[in-house]
């Protein structure tokens, strides 16, 4: 008798470079706009591999753009749980949260995005940077 499938690419004896083709697929369709397309091809990508980051990151753009805040925030979390050392899924995550005024939320994840760019030469850690600056503007408008 052999032996258990270890996951379900192994399950579906799917080799890796099928998988890849269809993260290709499924990038293709989000850069021509076809959002439901590629977060349909992303969630069967992530139901096939829970372990690999890119299919989130994704899907997260994608709800991202079809105004579903809160999945996005969930599924940017589920992708920085596996690849925290992400610099651009860390700040679109910090974004999200300090446009829905969790600042207690968003707060950590600015120094994390921060402290791995001390010197400010990484896009999405000066992406963050200009975030705070402008909502500290704002509030200084305010008062």
């Amino acid at each position: 008798m052999a032996a258990p499938a270890k996951d379900v690419l192994e399950a579906l004896a799917l080799p890796k470079a099928d998988w890849e083709a269809m993260l290709r697929a499924a990038v293709e369709c989000y850069s021509a706009g076809q959002l439901a397309q590629a977060a349909t091809i992303l969630a069967g990508l992530i139901a096939m591999d829970k372990n690999d980051a890119r299919p989130l990151k994704l899907l997260a753009s994608c709800l991202l753009l079809q105004d579903r805040h809160r999945e996005a925030e969930q599924t940017y979390e589920r992708a920085l749980a596996l690849d925290g050392g992400d610099l651009y899924t860390l700040v679109a995550l910090a974004e999200l949260k300090l446009k829905a005024l969790k600042l207690a939320d968003a707060i950590p994840l600015f120094e994390k995005l921060f402290a791995a760019d001390p010197a400010g030469t990484h896009p999405a850690a000066n992406r963050g940077r200009q975030l705070v600056r402008a909502y500290h503007d704002k509030i200084s408008r305010a008062k």
